[in-house]
């Protein structure tokens, strides 16, 4: 490894001081662009390849319990336990080294792939799926056309905020600063990224061998019936997934346990209220059977509970936006103010390392007029409200960047909804329109939040930040290919919302929009009523969380943990509580050890299981075994 002289740095500007001597300082003292390789073509291919990996994995999650799971951080572990390894095997010379920012770029790279199932593969497409009865499906060329218009408009909108938001505002960021972190400790100390690499990799066979005696040899079910036969009909059962226990062990306790919480109730105690108050029935049957409460299924409980799930979580963000907006509209007139000025006066050598505005100018001009071409040609929404919905996406995209900067969090399912609100007022009754119309809108606020985020790591680690706009965009274009290529392999359009893909966030954007679309005074009394208890216990949660103290605040219920586990399987919330319950007895009894190597391991068995899972459907559509 090469190393540079120390030099005695100073302390950086205090945060008021002008914008020039931040940028005077971090050129001088922080900027390794010049010193390092970075955008190489092994950092792409890797990154590219680590991500369009990941991306399988985070759409099997997504479409499992519509959470993403990150991959930053996992992906720069991965990539440095490869090339040490490739080093310590085969040798290499010191200006062949495997640099910090050559994983900066890989990074980046990797999570643009790795999250293209946000961009509309867990949420709006298989919603189009499931309103239209599977009568209109994307083909995998539209698919793949369509996210890598959507995503790139989010690369184009985080262009002209990012010196604002990065250099000169300096938010937080949070992600991006552990990212940035783990660069360095990696780099730093390299026996440590090793152990992680070889900790990632033993979950991940580990996960592997079980789906493969599960799923494939079939040594055991994939349920067991712990909680009695009528549970198992209403999805309360046992999964042995370490897909589930996982995730529930990176999600914590808190929202965990509310998922359990809610999920017993929901699709246990209440099915049989339910189903006494004529509300629920048992769905179709078998000849000469009889409909009692051991009867009802899943399925028939979930198209109730979903309708009160679903207004608890729109209604709760759209409040907590609502609540948000003043200190967003400011902050919003901040982003796009002026960048010259006094304390703001360009620096040469900056100009040659950031990004352009002509890279904004231009790729708008390409990626948002395909994107108003796409949604006139396939889905007849007139040229000018395919503007409306380019704009509004490039100002949602502003919004939901600021706010993943201060809080850590994108809310791109809230940023969706305003959309679907706006084109349910301007194209009522078209409900085709208003979930693609939306897609444009949540797919470019992800990628707007993700890319950003990088370059927050990567301005912590001195990369060039250009050279992160070049791999962002190839990742999205390798990660469109295997996502899609996932997607349309694993759904089938009558799996959709049911035990095998739940898929809760695509159920939300679908109840969304044929709310909108049918109006709400044709619902059955029943389902409205506790429509409207949903909402209103969403709304009154936004505005206790503005005024209570955080303290106070982790001890009220997990807004999504409850809405979600009333749109999934009971089994999915009882495996993620359980992995989490075990994850905290680990932190409590092994609090270094825990902070090692919980996220390593837990990411090692999702990636492990998911894609060996993933293998098997695949093998057994190419041997024709499937269902066998």
């Amino acid at each position: 490894m090469t190393t540079e002289p120390e030099l005695q740095i100073p302390p950086p500007p205090a945060d008021d001081a002008p914008a020039s001597e931040h940028d005077r300082y971090w050129l001088k003292y922080v900027y390794q662009g010049g010193k390092q390789r970075q955008l190489t073509v092994r950092a792409l291919a890797t990154g590219c390849l680590i991500g369009g990996v990941m991306s399988i994995s985070n759409l099997y999650v997504g479409l499992k319990i519509g959470w993403g799971l990150g991959v930053a951080i996992t992906a720069a572990v991965l990539a440095f336990a490869f090339f040490t390894a490739w080093e310590k095997l085969f040798g290499t010379s010191k200006e062949r080294h495997f640099t910090l920012l050559e994983n900066n770029t890989m990074q980046t790279a990797a999570s643009a792939a790795g999250y293209m199932s946000s961009a509309g593969l867990v949420s709006a497409i298989p919603a189009l799926t499931m309103v239209s009865e599977g009568k209109f499906v994307l083909t995998l060329p539209q698919t793949i056309v369509w996210l890598t218009a959507i995503s790139l408009l989010g690369i184009v909108a985080a262009i002209p905020v990012k010196r604002k938001l990065i250099n000169q505002e300096r938010l937080r960021f949070p992600s991006g600063i552990a990212a940035a972190e783990t660069l360095r400790s990696l780099h730093g100390e390299g026996a440590e990224g090793v152990i992680k690499g070889r900790s990632l990799a033993i979950g991940g066979v580990i996960g592997g061998l079980l789906a493969l005696a599960r799923d494939g040899l079939k040594l055991f079910p994939d349920k067991f019936a712990t909680f009695g036969a009528v549970a198992l009909k209403r999805s309360a059962y046992f999964d042995p997934s370490l897909v589930m226990i996982g995730a529930g062990a990176l999600m914590g306790l808190r929202v965990t346990f509310w998922m359990f919480a809610a999920g017993l109730l929901s699709r246990y105690f209440a099915a049989d209220w339910l189903f006494q108050a004529g509300f629920i029935d048992c769905g179709k049957l078998a000849p000469g059977a009889v409909c009692t409460a051991d009867a009802i299924p899943y399925g028939v409980i979930n198209k109730w509970t979903l309708w009160p799930g679903v207004a608890l979580m729109v209604t709760h963000s759209l409040v907590t936006l609502a609540l948000q907006a003043p200190r967003m509209i400011q902050g919003f007139t901040k982003t796009l103010s002026a960048q010259g000025g006094e304390g703001q006066a360009e620096i040469g050598e900056l100009a040659a390392v950031e990004v352009p505005n002509s890279w904004f100018a231009g790729g708008l001009a390409v990626v948002g007029t395909a994107c108003v071409a796409l949604q006139y040609f396939w889905f007849d929404i007139p040229i000018a409200l395919g503007v409306l919905a380019v704009f509004l996406s490039l100002v949602l995209a502003f919004v939901a960047a600021r706010s993943t900067g201060e809080t850590d969090t994108n809310p791109t399912g809230a940023m969706g909804k305003v959309t679907q609100l706006t084109f349910g007022a301007v194209m009522p009754g078209q409900i085709y329109a208003n979930l693609l119309a939306a897609n444009v809108t949540a797919g470019a606020a992800s990628h707007a939040g993700d890319l950003l985020t990088d370059m927050k790591a990567g301005y912590l680690v001195g990369a060039r930040p250009r050279y992160q706009v070049v791999a962002q965009v190839f990742g999205v274009l390798v990660g469109a290919v295997f996502a899609s290529i996932a997607y349309t392999v694993l759904v089938k359009p009558e799996q959709l919302g049911g035990e095998q893909w739940p898929a809760p966030a695509a159920v939300v954007w679908k109840s969304v929009a044929e709310l909108l679309s049918k109006g709400i005074h044709n619902m059955e009394w029943h389902k409205l009523r506790a429509l409207q208890i949903g909402a209103a216990i969403g709304a009154v949660l936004a505005l206790v969380e503005t005024v209570l103290p955080a303290r106070i605040r982790r001890w009220l219920p997990s807004v999504n943990g409850v809405g979600i586990a009333m749109t999934v399987p009971f089994a999915n919330s009882f495996s993620m509580f359980f992995g989490a319950v075990l994850a905290w007895l680990f932190e409590k009894a092994k609090p270094k050890l825990a902070e090692r190597f919980t996220v390593v391991v837990s990411s090692g068995f999702i990636a492990g299981e998911t894609l060996m899972a993933v293998g098997i459907i695949v093998w057994g559509i190419a041997t024709g075994s499937m269902g066998k």
